[in-house]
């Protein structure tokens, strides 16, 4: 999992990302979390509240490490980040949040094993790189998309 962006509106709730951990090692998978030095905090949170199956190596691994591991990830989950074109680059399956952005500004992940999870809202998008605060103070197209959502996502991407 890739639980940083660089834009605070691009970001999904760290409750979800717990959630969502917590679904995927009840199948007996293992989770890093990945991600810059700025992504250590909630790396380290995610990490915590999943138990011993996750581990965060968020601001430990250089570009060029976190790329190696996520060549041998079975599947990625991140936002609209870097992280994410870094999966596709390397042929891991995807599984993209997209909120305050959308397909036609032309940053959604270009393989076919990608996925995006993302909400129908009038308010979408509102930016084409994220932003400090949502314009409208709910955030609604990040907090509504749920963490079982992600995971029927996921588990159809790996089947």
């Amino acid at each position: 999992v890739a639980p940083g962006a660089a834009h605070a509106t691009k970001r999904w709730p760290v409750e979800h990302w717990a959630k969502l951990v917590r679904q995927i090692v009840d199948t007996g998978a293992d989770i890093v979390a990945l991600g810059g030095p700025e992504d250590s905090a909630v790396g380290a949170e995610i990490a915590a509240r999943g138990g011993t199956s996750v581990a965060s190596a968020a601001g430990d691994l250089s570009l060029q490490e976190t790329g190696a591991v996520i060549k041998r990830a079975a599947a990625l989950v991140s936002g609209d980040t870097g992280v994410m074109h870094m999966a596709t680059a390397v042929g891991t399956p995807v599984v993209a949040l997209f909120g305050p952005t959308v397909r036609q500004f032309g940053f959604f992940p270009y393989n076919a094993h990608a996925s995006v999870v993302e909400r129908n809202l009038d308010c979408r998008p509102c930016s084409s790189h994220g932003t400090e605060k949502c314009p409208l103070e709910h955030h609604l197209c990040m907090r509504e998309i749920q963490p079982d959502m992600v995971f029927a996502t996921l588990t159809r991407t790996l089947a």
